[in-house]
């Protein structure tokens, strides 16, 4: 392997981690807001890459209307999933009630994208073309040639994840949101509205999967296979260390380079690669790279 090849797969590996920690930043958010595991995860990024293809091909709107309609469209998204899926089953007796809607939820998202946009994989043009070719736009540094799609998809993941983990570890309107879903009792005696707070929530982690579905629509076919993209943002979780934000971003880039590196000698076992890389870092270190070690009891 040649010193091109080892940057551009190590930014490809970026880039793909970038999408696995969005969804596994949507997963980890759920869990301690409103506590919650969410099933769908995969599917409402499937979601977001319809919408925004549909947006792009079918209604030809220009950049500057399709980003900001298209999240308007995550956020109602968001307020649908909530009120279908967890809000009715939030004071259920079963404790796995609310996991097996979000395990339902998936396959009917599934199936409602098939109804709307057909079973036929779309494809959706790069977000920077050449303008005389019209193919996908590179990036030229020194002899290094990369796409310009991958170097995107890491800025807008960084910039999101950035963004999400300032508001809920560092601002109080964030500790705000995760206390009053952890505890709504007080919440509502101090005045502070769950409903509100929870919807937040949940519009923060559809549009996180909803923009992973927009940036990695270019790179792969649009089609409801997309939600599979799921087990690896939670194997991301889990090699992070679970319910740690930090441990399910770095653990999601991690997947992403093995998994981008395991392309070139074993591109057909790339996925078992990848678990097997995962097994092994459990096995050494049962929490997780981040996660906090279990006390053993007396």
């Amino acid at each position: 392997m040649n010193f091109n090849t080892l940057i551009s797969l190590t930014v490809n590996g970026f880039a793909m981690g970038m999408i696995y920690a969005l969804m596994a930043m949507g997963i980890i958010l759920l869990i301690r807001a409103v506590g919650v595991m969410n099933f769908a995860q995969g599917d409402l990024l499937m979601m977001g890459a319809f919408i925004t293809c549909w947006l792009t091909i079918d209604i030809e709107l220009p950049l500057y209307v399709m980003i900001p309609l298209a999240l308007v469209c995550f956020a109602v998204l968001a307020l649908v999933f909530m009120f279908t899926v967890y809000w009715p089953l939030r004071n259920a007796s079963y404790p796995a009630a609310t996991i097996i809607s979000t395990m339902g939820a998936a396959m009917a998202l599934k199936e409602i994208a098939t109804l709307v946009w057909g079973s036929l994989p779309r494809s959706m043009p790069p977000l920077m073309k050449n303008a005389d070719t019209g193919k996908a736009a590179v990036l030229k540094v020194g002899t290094v040639t990369l796409q310009w799609q991958y170097v995107l998809t890491i800025l807008v993941g960084a910039v999101l994840i950035i963004g999400v983990f300032v508001l809920f570890e560092k601002l109080y309107a964030g500790r705000m949101m995760q206390a009053a879903a952890q505890d709504s009792y007080a919440a509502e005696l101090l005045g502070i509205p769950t409903i509100l707070t929870t919807a937040a929530t949940y519009i923060i982690v559809v549009i996180l999967s909803g923009v992973g579905g927009y940036m990695i629509s270019p790179i792969f076919m649009v089609s409801n296979t997309l939600g599979s993209l799921q087990l690896r943002s939670f194997a991301g979780v889990v090699l992070g260390g679970f319910g740690n934000i930090k441990g399910a971003i770095i653990g999601s880039l991690v997947i992403g380079l093995v998994e981008s590196y395991a392309s070139i000698q074993f591109s057909q076992y790339k996925d078992a690669v990848v678990f097997l890389v995962l097994i092994a870092v459990l096995l050494i270190r049962p929490q997780g790279l981040f996660g906090e070690k279990i006390a053993d009891k007396a």
